[in-house]
C-alpha cells in the first residue's frame, strides 16, 4: 500500500541520517508550516499522536485559565475511546451525549449549554460536523474543539478545510488515516497564537528554554522521520480523497441490497471518506460472507466508550442512536488504490448477500 512512496521515504531517511538531527529539525518545521497552510490556519504543532494532540489542547486551555479544573466537556458517545481518554487525561470530565444520524448537532449543544464548560466534537468517518454547531458555540461563548482524527482534507461547502474550525483541532496520523505516517504521529491546528504557544510548550515538557520549565508539561513531539513521511504523503492527499469519494459514490449508487443500509444521502458532502459505513442487523454473517470472497472489512466501533469497563461510571447511560451504530456498522474498503474492477467486485458481492 505504501510502495508508491518508497523512493521518497528512503531519501527522507538518508537526509535525516546525514543531518544527524533526530528531534525536531527541518522536516518537522516544514510539515508544520505546510499542514497549517493546507488547513488554512496560522499554526500547526506536531505531537506524538492524535490522543496527545487533544489532551494537550485541553491542558493548554486550562493552563491559560480559559477552562476550569475538572471542566465538564460535552462529547459524542459515538466516537473512539481516545476522545474520552483525552478529556480525562486533561483532568476534565466527559459529558457523553447521543448523536443525530452520525454527528453532534446544534440542538444537542443547546440542550446542554447550561451544564457544560466546553465541547469536543468529532468528525466521525471523515464527515465534518455542521457549520451551525460552531456558529452556535461562538454565539454563546462556548469553547469548542474538534477531534479531526478522521477528516484530513475534508472541506465544507464554503471551502473551509478540516482543522480550521473551532478553537483548535486535533489530528491523528495513524498509518490507516487518509494522511498517515508509518507509525504514531499527530498535530494540533489553530488560529489562536496564545493557544499555539502554550500547546507547543505543553508538548515539550512545559519548558520555555532548555533548562527552564515554568509549567508541568508532557513529552509528545512529532518525530522528524514521521514528519518527512507525512510531507511526502500530503502532496497526494487531495487526489486520494477524490478517489475515495469516487468509490463512495459507486457504493451509494450501486449497492441495492435491502439488508444493507447505506448512510444518509448527504454523507458525501464535506467528507474525506475516511470510512464508508453500511449498517446491518446481521453484521457477523455479512462480514463472514465478504471475507469468504476475499473482501476485508472493519468495524468502527464494536463497543462505544460509555459501555467500556474503563468508563464503568457511564455504563448505566443509554444512547440509542450511538448503540445502533456500534451494533450494526461495517466499514467497506475505500482505499484510493482500489481498482475500478475491485470496487465492482465488492458491489456485486454485497448485492448477492442474503
Amino acid at each position: 500500500m505504501q510502495s508508491r512512496f518508497a523512493q521518497r521515504d528512503m531519501e527522507a531517511l538518508q537526509e535525516l541520517q546525514t543531518a544527524g538531527i533526530y528531534i525536531g529539525g527541518e522536516p518537522v518545521k516544514r510539515f508544520e508550516m505546510d499542514y497549517a497552510q493546507y488547513c488554512g490556519t496560522n499554526f500547526c504543532i506536531g505531537t506524538g499522536n492524535g490522543m496527545d494532540a487533544l489532551t494537550i489542547i485541553l491542558r493548554a486551555e486550562k493552563q491559560l485559565g480559559r477552562l476550569p479544573e475538572k471542566a465538564r466537556v460535552l462529547v459524542p458517545a459515538h466516537t473512539y475511546i481516545a476522545t474520552f481518554l483525552s478529556i480525562v487525561e486533561a483532568g476534565m470530565q466527559p459529558v457523553p451525549v447521543d448523536v443525530h444520524d452520525l454527528l453532534i448537532t446544534k440542538e444537542v449543544l443547546e440542550n446542554h449549554l447550561e451544564s457544560i464548560d466546553a465541547a469536543v466534537v468529532v468528525d466521525i468517518y471523515g464527515k465534518l460536523v455542521d457549520d451551525e454547531v460552531y456558529a452556535f458555540a461562538k454565539a454563546n461563548n462556548l469553547p469548542i474543539y474538534t477531534d479531526a482524527a478522521q477528516s484530513q482534507g475534508a472541506t465544507t461547502r464554503n471551502g473551509d478545510k478540516s482543522g480550521s474550525r473551532g478553537m483548535a483541532s486535533a489530528f491523528s496520523f495513524y498509518p490507516t488515516k487518509n494522511l498517515g505516517a508509518l507509525g504514531d504521529a499527530g498535530a494540533i491546528t489553530t488560529n489562536d497564537e496564545e493557544l499555539a504557544v502554550m500547546s507547543r510548550r505543553m508538548a515539550n515538557y512545559g519548558r520555555t528554554s532548555r533548562f527552564v520549565n515554568d509549567i508541568k508539561g508532557v513529552n509528545s513531539r512529532l518525530d522528524p522521520l514521521q514528519a518527512a513521511f507525512l510531507n511526502n504523503r500530503l502532496l497526494f492527499l487531495d487526489n486520494d480523497n477524490k478517489k475515495r469519494k469516487k468509490i463512495a459514490r459507486v457504493y451509494m449508487e450501486q449497492i441495492e441490497n435491502p439488508k444493507v443500509k447505506l448512510p444518509a444521502a448527504d454523507f458525501l458532502e464535506s467528507n474525506s471518506i475516511h470510512v464508508f459505513p453500511v449498517f446491518l442487523e446481521d453484521r457477523d454473517a455479512f462480514v463472514t460472507f465478504l471475507a469468504d470472497r476475499g473482501i476485508q472489512t472493519s468495524i468502527h466501533y464494536a463497543i462505544p466508550p460509555h459501555q467500556q469497563q474503563a468508563f464503568e461510571e457511564f455504563n448505566h447511560l443509554s444512547f440509542p442512536q450511538t448503540q445502533y451504530l456500534h451494533n450494526t456498522e461495517v466499514s467497506l474498503p475505500c482505499h484510493p488504490l482500489l481498482e475500478d474492477h475491485e470496487v465492482q467486485e465488492i458491489v456485486i458481492a454485497i448485492n448477492e448477500f442474503s
